[in-house]
Formats: structure tokens, sequence, C-alpha cells
């Protein structure tokens, strides 16, 4: 019977203040990119403060500050899945991958947007000039993204070395899935489409409160939001799971995915057909 070798590899508390110190034990180049990245928002945070101009009828710095945060979560959400492999495979070369090429990645997307933001123009769908070429080298860079995402799932699936409750490791596994697939095929739609409303003002003012999803109409945003967040909220449900020492734990993770992809593409769904997500919340 395979036991839990590792003590900071069952699921368990950790308290913010040492969230970062795990996550430097687990992944260290992972980790202190997490960190900048969220660092990173402070200066934007002023700027947008500041500054006046607008992209879509809000501040230009709004889209860097939330890819930011989201990047930090991404790169946080990858290092801490590291420590549910072993060391020879974070050493070969999908392990590498997983590790080095998001960083990179990043640190380029970042760039993209930040000068957009710069300069006072879209950074999505951006046809304009020499903006076509960063847009669509952001594309690839995305779909880099979530190469890793996926492979980081596969090596957990494949690499047994690290002993992991089964039902923690099922759900790795399939949020890297539903993460990389509904985030393929919905930013892709995205693009083909060129924009993100359906049926609403093209407009990001008024948006929902922080996520500023159109209140207007459909908005695309909101699948994709939901698909890629998948990597956090699985694996968060299958630990409380855990803890609770559920029985069936496992084929409630298999439940929970199941529902979570369906949620997914009814957003999505919702979406084409110019629906507003929550029409009720404002």
């Amino acid at each position: 019977m395979t036991t839990l070798a590792h003590p900071t590899l069952v699921p368990h508390a950790v308290s913010p203040v040492n969230l970062f110190a795990e996550l430097d034990r687990r992944q260290p180049h992972l980790a202190a990119t997490a960190r900048l990245f969220l660092v990173a928002t402070l200066p934007l945070l002023l700027a947008l403060l500041i500054d006046i101009r607008t992209v879509n009828d809000i501040s230009v710095w709004v889209k860097p500050v939330k890819f930011l945060v989201s990047l930090s979560l991404y790169y946080a959400t990858l290092g801490w899945f590291c420590a549910y492999l072993p060391e020879k495979a974070l050493r070969g070369v999908a392990g590498r991958f997983v590790i080095h090429v998001p960083i990179a990645v990043g640190v380029l997307e970042m760039a993209w947007l930040i000068a957009a933001a710069m300069h006072g123009v879209p950074s999505h769908f951006n046809t304009y000039g020499p903006w076509t070429v960063a847009y669509r080298a952001a594309g690839i860079g995305a779909t880099m993204l979530m190469i890793g995402v996926l492979v980081q799932g596969i090596l957990i699936a494949r690499h047994r070395d690290v002993a992991l409750a089964p039902a923690l490791r099922l759900s790795a596994v399939l949020s890297a899935v539903i993460a990389f697939a509904t985030t393929m095929v919905f930013a892709g739609y995205m693009a083909r489409y060129n924009g993100h409303w359906i049926g609403g003002l093209a407009s990001d003012a008024g948006g929902l409160p922080l996520l500023g999803w159109s209140r207007t109409g459909g908005d695309l945003r909101v699948a994709h939001f939901w698909g890629l967040h998948a990597s956090q909220l699985l694996p968060l449900a299958a630990w409380t799971l855990v803890r609770a020492r559920l029985p069936l734990a496992t084929a409630a993770v298999w439940a929970l995915a199941i529902a979570y992809a369906a949620f997914v593409v009814f957003t999505f769904a919702q979406a084409l057909s110019g629906e507003v997500f929550l029409p009720g919340l404002h």
C-alpha cells in the first residue's frame, strides 16, 4: 500500500506568510517569477491612477495589471505542482520546458502588453502595422503557456515516484486537460472572431467589477477565464475533499471535472447567444 512519503506533499494548510516560502521550496524559478510579476503590478497601478488615457473606454493599464496577476497565479500553480514530480522528471526535456519556456514567454507577453499600454493602443485584436506581428506572436506565446500546463499534467499522470493522494493527482491531470482544451478552443475562437463582445456594446466600460465582463451582451472572456482557471479551482476542490477524508474522493473529482467542463461550455454558449453572464448582478 502506497503511503504519502513526504509530509509537505500531503494536502495541508499553508499560511499566507509561508506561501511563497513553500513555493520557493517546490520550484524556486517559477516562485521568483510569480513574485516578480505580482510586485510589478504596483507601478502599473500607480500609472492607472495618474494616466487618463483609455482603450475600449477603460484605462490603458487595466489589461497589463490583470495579466500580471493572472500570470503570477499561473506560475505559482506550475511551481506548486512541480513538487508532485520526481527530480529526474524535472531534469528531463519536458520538465525543463515546463519550468523555463513559460517564464521566457510570459516576460515577452508582458513586454508586449506594457508597450501597447505605453503607446495607448489595444494589444489584442490589433491588426494595425507592426502590432499585427506582435499580436500573432503573442498568440503563439499563449499557446506555449498552455502547452506547459498540459505537459506538466501528463508528467504528473506518468510519474508516480512521488506519493500523492489519488484524488489530488487526478485533479491535477484533469484540470490540465480542461485548461488546455478549453483555452485553445475559446481563445482561438476569440482570435478568429476578432473581439470578445457579442450582441452588446463594444466597450469595456461598466463591466462586471474586477473582472470587467460585459453587462450589455455576451462576453467570450467568461468561458476563457473559467477554462483557464480550472488549473487552480479543480485541485483546490480535490484538496478540500482529501482534507475532509471524503469517501470516494476520486470518483467525486471525476464528477466535479465533468460538471466543471460542462459549466465552461455553457458559459461559452451563453456568450455566443449574446447573453450576459450572471444577468442579475450589476
